[in-house]
């Protein structure tokens, strides 16, 4: 008969867990230590944090100065934008370090030869990977400031920012995160052949760390549309925005192009 648990406390501090069915990983609200949970018992992961530099005045003014510049945005974008929501997310993320090597035959056939190759390609990667089963977010394109991290302290987070537990524990991320980069490598082996014909692919975690950061969520009104916009809060970079088609055809996009390269 199983056993009923009515409350499960953090393996460091002792305090209470609020675990939902499903969880993965929890961290303590008291000390802020991550655990991760396989049936009744808790392993402490090593925690870290991104450390904000951008609060909400300082996300707002960032996407108006996004707003501002750039290629392919209209000439009024920052003045007849309108900012309908902005939050702040405390993402999951698994950072893996890994050593990759792949063996590799091919044929070279862009030079009219078609001239057989064979060889190793060597690549050192910090692997990042998502701690959320779903979601839409841009997880190759961002690119994750690893300089601004630090110890995980609540105390430290923005203020009203919402956190999100990982959904998927340090063993599901490690055969995401090797089944990634052995398709990466196979991607950059494209630059070397033209044909693959055999590619072994052999991935060495190193180091691993949990870590969550801040990224700004928000939505902004242009015309009769909505688009989104994702701002890192440690870099103050832009992730991804989503940007209105030019008004002005081809001549604005001369006049941005001209903006974005030799300033206003």
């Amino acid at each position: 008969m199983p056993e009923l648990v009515e409350s499960i406390n953090c393996p460091k501090c002792g305090g209470p867990l609020d675990v939902a069915v499903g969880t993965a990983i929890v961290t303590c609200p008291y000390c802020g230590t991550a655990s991760r949970f396989r049936g009744d018992r808790p392993f402490v992961l090593r925690h870290g944090m991104l450390a904000h530099r951008l609060d909400r005045a300082g996300a707002e003014a960032a996407i108006r100065s996004w707003m501002a510049g750039g290629v392919l945005k209209p000439d009024d974008l920052r003045a007849a934008s309108r900012l309908l929501a902005l939050e702040c997310v405390y993402v999951p993320f698994y950072v893996f370090e890994v050593d990759a090597t792949t063996a590799y035959a091919g044929v070279l056939t862009r030079t009219g030869t078609n001239e057989r190759r064979t060889g190793t390609l060597e690549r050192d990667y910090f692997w990042k990977v998502l701690g959320r089963r779903s979601g839409e977010f841009p997880v190759r394109e961002y690119k994750l400031p690893l300089a601004h991290k630090a110890p995980f302290d609540t105390a430290s987070m923005i203020r009203e920012a919402r956190f999100l537990n990982a959904e998927i524990d340090e063993d599901e991320a490690g055969r995401i995160a090797r089944e990634q980069v052995e398709a990466h490598q196979r991607e950059l082996l494209k630059d070397l052949v033209d044909v693959v014909e055999e590619a072994r692919t052999q991935v060495d975690v190193k180091d691993v760390e949990f870590l969550h950061a801040p990224l700004w969520f928000g939505s902004y009104a242009y015309g009769e549309k909505t688009y989104p916009i994702v701002l890192d809060a440690a870099s103050g970079e832009v992730v991804r925005g989503e940007i209105p088609a030019p008004t002005g055809g081809f001549r604005e996009f001369l006049r941005g192009a001209g903006r974005s390269l030799f300033g206003p």
